[in-house]
């Protein structure tokens, strides 16, 4: 057999000298020639595994992404063998099992399997990582603890497929089991691995689903088969965690907790609302510490100096405008971060807090207490603040309130729910707000929308053709994502905001006068320069950030006449 220093030296992994000086350092240690030249930088763990699939003569593979493991494999291998000899098993044919170690020098799991399985093992190796990584996504997140929790109830109870009651101690209160604790811990780690922007727990009849927001889309966590059993005692967990009330189950309640995930502090928001077949909750994780700069947000260089202008006029209005979940106030806290400093105040109004910023005074709206936004708004003009931020704009107390607070000395920043920008001058004149006191005081509105970026791992050009011709929109290639594992084979990794910004110029000010309709506006901005969210998205496809299927998801093609 070929030694393993000789076959790395024909590879170009390590030189001669370098052999000498790991083997000279085992010899010390009595650590294995693998080991210590992973330990001392030497080669990576792809070089190694390749070099001892060699002198083994076995199957090296550097991706299980791809290979198609059946059921029936899953079911035959139990998850708790799995996890504990780290394994990942990949077919069964004629009572051979073949797996995928990272470590061929391990021999407990061939003979386990045998004592307990029945099957002979062929082994291929594989990285570490990787076998996690198709553990998790074939066996689904926290199997293990699921099957350490279901071996401990009553056989009669698995039989009866009951739900698992919430152990009690104590006097009597209800609190969640250890390793209930462990399995709600691993689901939200997956997800904020998965840079999951919310976790959905839903249940349906005679099964749940466990669904993740990346980059806005949700996909569906992969979830070990007996997990409904123990769905009341996570929904407890959950509870516990976020302070909520365990035992009421027939109205909605919302909560929040903390955690601190690979050294990150993350905020979480729980909501719960009882469903036709039990309590569903929705967990949204944010980051503590908000980190984006006005200049990550994806504007374009000319219209980011004009947004700079506006954002450090001495008073006004600018108003963000989108759906929810379209970044309004990411985008916002942008701005304050821009502009804070130390001779400056600023006070925000929320509902909810949603990012903790640093030197920044942050109210939070308790609507039931009588706390509203307009309420607040009147106390805060009297701390003698220089910028103010309203979450947002619901009513015509706030509208009015938010409007003359920018006819004092103020900046404001604010949010309303339209579709465009130009519908936000039409929603102002719904809530009654005079047109004079909206063209004297408003600066801009900002409509937007997030589309996700294409990986730029996987990045490939195509030629349109006449794919772009029905728009009449002169694009001669384009980008998409193959899908690989830095962006979890979906093609995309991120999001970025398409924008349209409405600037009340003169022109603009003279038709909110006359309560013109959005249409007019429209038109006049265009005819101004003003590009709408659709034509900046098809920019993006161009410039090779996005793709058109997201430009055609998140945005409507331009309707006449409206």
């Amino acid at each position: 057999m070929t030694k393993l220093g000789e076959i790395l030296i024909e590879m170009g992994a390590i030189t001669k000298d370098q052999l000498d000086i790991a083997i000279e350092d085992g010899k010390k240690t009595g650590e294995i020639l693998g080991g210590v030249m992973r330990r001392m930088g030497y080669v990576t763990e792809e070089q190694l595994l390749k070099a001892l699939a060699t002198q083994l003569d076995i199957q090296y593979i550097p991706s299980l992404k791809d290979i198609e493991i059946p059921e029936e494999v899953i079911s035959a291998v139990p998850v708790k063998l799995v996890w504990h000899y780290k394994f990942m098993p990949i077919s069964i044919k004629n009572r051979v099992l073949k797996i995928a170690l990272s470590n061929p020098l391990e021999v407990w799991p061939t003979e386990d399997l045998k004592l307990l399985l029945g099957y002979d093992t062929e082994i291929m190796l594989a990285p570490a990582e990787q076998i996690t990584e198709a553990i998790r996504r074939c066996y689904g997140v926290g199997a293990e603890t699921v099957q350490k929790i279901l071996e401990k109830k009553e056989p009669a109870e698995k039989r009866a497929g009951a739900a698992v009651p919430t152990v009690t101690e104590g006097a009597g209160k209800p609190v969640a089991e250890a390793s209930v604790i462990k399995l709600v811990d691993q689901i939200i780690v997956a997800s904020v691995r998965a840079r999951a922007t919310d976790i959905h727990f839903e249940n349906y009849r005679n099964r749940i689903k466990i669904r993740c927001r990346v980059d806005g889309i949700l996909y569906d966590l992969a979830l070990p088969k007996d997990i409904s059993v123990l769905y009341p005692s996570i929904v407890s967990r959950i509870k516990i965690l976020s302070g909520l009330d365990v035992v009421e189950k027939r109205l909605p309640q919302d909560g929040r907790a903390k955690m601190k995930v690979e050294e990150s502090d993350i905020d979480l928001r729980v909501s719960v609302v009882p469903t036709t077949y039990g309590e569903n909750i929705v967990i949204r994780i944010l980051q503590s510490m908000l980190i984006y700069k006005v200049e990550d947000l994806g504007f374009l260089k000319s219209d980011l100096e004009k947004l700079r202008t506006l954002i450090h006029m001495p008073s006004g209005v600018i108003f963000l405008v989108g759906p929810t979940g379209s970044g309004k106030t990411t985008t916002l806290y942008a701005y304050l971060l821009e502009l804070s400093s130390p001779d400056i105040k600023i006070i925000t109004i929320e509902d909810p807090v949603e990012y903790e910023l640093k030197d920044i005074m942050q109210i939070q709206v308790v609507p039931k207490i009588g706390m509203t936004f307009a309420n607040c708004l009147r106390s805060i003009l009297r701390h003698d603040p220089d910028i103010m931020m309203i979450g947002e704009v619901r009513d015509t107390e706030t509208a009015e309130l938010t409007i003359r607070s920018a006819l004092t000395g103020h900046i404001v920043f604010s949010t309303l729910h339209t579709n465009d920008a130009t519908s936000g001058v039409a929603r102002l004149l719904d809530m009654n707000v005079e047109p004079f006191l909206l063209a004297s005081s408003v600066r801009a509105f900002i409509s937007q929308r997030l589309v996700r970026v294409i990986c730029p791992s996987c990045k490939v050009k195509h030629d349109a053709g006449d794919l772009f011709k029905k728009e009449n929109i002169p694009i001669k290639k384009y980008y998409k994502g193959k899908g690989c594992e830095d962006c979890r084979f979906t093609g995309y990794k991120g999001r970025v905001a398409i924008y349209e910004l409405l600037i009340i110029d003169d022109p603009i000010r003279e038709l909110i006068m006359r309560r013109a309709s959005s249409q007019e506006v429209r038109e006049k901005a265009r005819a101004s320069g003003m590009k709408t969210i659709r034509e900046m998205g098809w920019d993006k496809v161009e410039m090779g950030i996005t793709t058109p299927e997201e430009i055609m998801r998140v945005t409507e093609p331009e309707r006449k006449g409206f």
